[in-house]
């Protein structure tokens, strides 16, 4: 809803141009009225016959500028433009002022559902990293054991498209969706298809999602993967060979009844697996050059077989690859390692 007169009114402004008025009829009244006829500023004319100028602020009319009888014909006309101009400033300013909030209470939303601790899981350590752009975004990552099986565990990055309080909240949403589909799907795919459905069907929306999830056997290493459309997930075999997991899949709450292939894989000790989003990749420098897929690949292919480590190093580079340069996205990254 669009501000009121007496919310975008500057006293101070106001004041200074009705009293340049006044002197220029030689001390005559001039106010300002609301909509309802009440004195928002300066001094009613007592005169049946004063002068009335509307004043109107994005097409619509918020009040008026009264003169006494004796005042130019322009004066009210010129008076009410200045008006206008300082009104116009003042409901940019408001407008700024409300997106703000907008933008901090989103923020609040996504930081809350981030993960404080990763879980317990024998033989697996997990790091993360997190860089929120300057507006806030969907980007968000869990990692948490199925349950009622403490040997199965999840992980998932995901990306909403859209900024704001709508996205962080379509983000919250589908980070729940997630959590129950994943307790009682048969797979990483099937949690995907039963998350979509209830999106195009109950929570139809111009937002999408992107994202990768996988379930793996805490004990063997089996990996089961499928993706929304997701950055492919990148493997780090002991051996030092980088592999590139992908899997086939629509945004979540694209399309109805999408197909999500589901792709297998195994990780052993002294294995990583590094998944992200689209914040890395298309990290850019002052040039308006991309960080791009190769710099990250060589990044993991350098790293150690250390989690905390290796997410160190991308989030190190990615930094100074933009060298002082504002994120234009949420850089979020997850490395989860086998001892």
């Amino acid at each position: 809803m669009s501000a009121t007169l007496d919310e975008l009114i500057d006293p101070a402004s106001i004041a200074g141009l009705l009293a340049l008025g006044s002197s220029v009829v030689g001390g005559g009244p001039i106010a300002i009225v609301d909509v309802e006829g009440r004195l928002v500023g300066g001094t009613l004319p007592r005169s049946a016959a004063a002068r009335r100028q509307a004043i109107e602020l994005e097409g619509r009319v918020v009040g008026s500028i009264v003169a006494d009888a004796e005042a130019p014909p322009a004066l009210a006309a010129l008076i009410a433009r200045s008006v206008e101009l300082i009104l116009a400033g003042s409901q940019r300013l408001a407008s700024r002022v409300r997106l703000e909030h907008e933008l901090a209470i989103g923020r609040r939303i996504q930081l809350a559902l981030l993960p404080q601790r990763f879980p317990a899981v024998a033989g697996w350590s997990f790091a993360a990293r997190y860089e929120a752009a300057r507006e806030v975004g969907g980007d968000f990552y869990d990692v948490f054991t199925i349950r009622g099986r403490s040997d199965r565990l999840a992980l998932l990055v995901a990306d909403v498209t859209g900024k704001g309080i709508p996205a962080a909240l379509l983000m919250a949403d589908v980070r729940a969706l997630l959590h129950a589909a994943v307790d009682n799907a048969d797979g990483p795919a099937d949690a995907l298809g039963r998350v979509n459905r209830i999106l195009v069907r109950e929570r139809p929306t111009s937002l999408f999602v992107t994202a990768a999830l996988l379930v793996a056997d805490a004990a063997s290493g089996e990996i089961r993967h499928a993706s929304a459309g997701h950055e492919p997930l990148l493997v780090k075999r002991a051996d030092g060979r980088l592999e590139t997991l992908e899997a086939e899949g629509a945004l979540l709450g694209a399309f109805d009844e999408p197909v999500f292939e589901e792709r297998s894989t195994t990780l052993a000790p002294g294995e990583l697996l590094v998944a992200y989003t689209d914040g890395i990749t298309e990290a850019r420098d002052p040039a308006g050059r991309f960080f791009g897929e190769d710099r990250l690949l060589d990044l993991v292919r350098a790293g150690s077989a250390n989690p905390d480590g290796v997410a160190d190093l991308i989030a190190t580079a990615v930094g100074e690859f933009r060298s002082g340069e504002e994120p234009f996205d949420d850089l979020t990254l997850v490395v989860a390692g086998r001892d």
